[in-house]
């Protein structure tokens, strides 16, 4: 099956939207909320062999909720159902930028049809944090006019049945006052006709304000407004939560602004202090005139770090291939990723672990793989730039392949 995305299958497309377990957290009840019934909150739940005959509207969603953070049969059956609503959307964006996406939400928020659009959004792996930033923004306040909305409909609610009860008291003191005087004899037939047309008129007037009171729409008001309060008091709880999220990423993209600063400072002292290895390749003949050539300390020799800091991987690759060298690197997870880690110590001249940013398994791998093809190691205490710089063109550090 392919797409209108050219020639690409439906599933390359799909497989760059994260599941609703993969979403960040602070979305994962706004999207649920928007996207299931009550009704299919309860479905789901009644497939997944749960008992809800006791329970409650808002517990239905407060175990959904709990279920959402990992893969389970529960969060399974709401991705699905939610991937299949959205899927239009999310084929329609694949391929859009931020600019393009942010255009659309505005139309279908207005529009009203938000679920679809926002799990798209959200869920699209490449989203920017600017556009997840205002979407979250817009959502919060959607949430807050909904509440406006519903305390208005009740306060209307309050009134009419107010004005109802006034309307059905007097039609029930005017029946018993047409019974009393038919019964004292002391009305006249015309009177008694009179009586009857008004008694009359007070019927449809209460039956034309209980069809206003009672419309399709509010059929079973009380309990309609009392499973929104409920929504709307998770609700709060969700934002309440979202705000700490917020302030907690605030905080955390303030100290990856500053570690960048440093960083930054950092590679340009050395930078500066490597320019110069920056000489020309030797000689095409491959002969090194060894300590007269500037480059002479990595000349043609590959150098292969395991673990470190993956951000600053780049850095790493400039210090050693400024000095003339071919660098290789590996991130230290080991799942999944240590099939080739023989062959990449056996192809190298000299291995980098530094112990602050790996982990105990790469370690104890890259160390056993040096012994065996008797290969120099280098155990570095900090995966800073200074410390790869001096393991690299120091040769006091000692080397460790015991």
């Amino acid at each position: 099956m392919t797409s209108r995305k050219g020639d690409a299958p439906m599933s390359d497309i799909l497989s760059g939207f994260m599941n609703i377990w993969e979403v960040e957290s602070h979305f994962k009840c706004p999207v649920i909320g928007a996207m299931l019934s009550v009704e299919k909150h309860r479905s789901i739940l009644v497939k997944c062999g749960y008992d809800v005959k006791k329970m409650k509207p808002y517990e239905y969603h407060q175990v959904i909720m709990s279920k959402v953070a990992d893969k389970n049969n529960v969060s399974v059956k709401v991705n699905n159902f939610i991937r299949a609503q959205a899927r239009t959307r999310m084929v329609q964006i694949a391929d859009f930028t931020d600019d393009q996406v942010r255009v659309l939400w505005k139309r279908e928020l207005e529009a009203g049809n938000v679920g679809p659009m926002m799990y798209a959004i959200i869920s699209r792996e490449d989203t920017g944090v600017e556009l997840l930033s205002d979407i979250q923004g817009e959502v919060h306040m959607l949430a807050h006019a909904n509440m406006t909305g519903i305390f208005d409909v009740r306060k209307k609610l309050l009134a009419m049945e107010e004005a109802l009860g006034n309307a059905k008291r007097k039609l029930v003191l005017k029946t018993e006052e047409i019974k009393h005087r038919a019964q004292a004899g002391k009305i006249s037939t015309r009177q008694i006709s009179l009586l009857e047309q008004e008694n009359q008129k007070l019927k449809n007037r209460i039956s034309a304000m209980e069809a206003q009171v009672r419309p399709p729409l509010f059929d079973s008001a009380a309990e309609t407004l009392s499973s929104l309060e409920k929504d709307l008091k998770a609700g709060k709880q969700a934002l309440r939560v979202m705000e700490r999220e917020k302030r907690s990423l605030q905080i955390e993209l303030f100290s990856t602004r500053s570690e960048n600063e440093l960083l930054k400072k950092e590679m340009q002292t050395l930078v500066d202090a490597l320019r110069p290895f920056e000489a020309p390749p030797c000689a095409e003949t491959g002969q090194c005139p060894e300590e007269s050539c500037p480059r002479y300390r990595l000349c043609a020799r590959r150098v292969f770090m395991v673990g470190g800091m993956t951000k600053m991987k780049s850095f790493y690759k400039d210090i050693i291939e400024k000095a003339g060298g071919e660098f290789d690197y590996h991130d230290g997870y080991m799942k999944n990723s240590s099939v080739n880690m023989d062959a990449r110590v056996r192809r190298c001249d000299m291995v980098l672990c530094p112990v602050n940013c790996n982990s105990h398994n790469a370690c104890l791998m890259v160390k056993k793989l040096c012994y065996r093809h008797n290969k120099p190691l280098k155990i570095l205490s900090s995966a800073s730039l200074s410390a790869v710089t001096q393991a690299v063109f120091d040769t006091e550090i000692p080397s460790d392949i015991s």
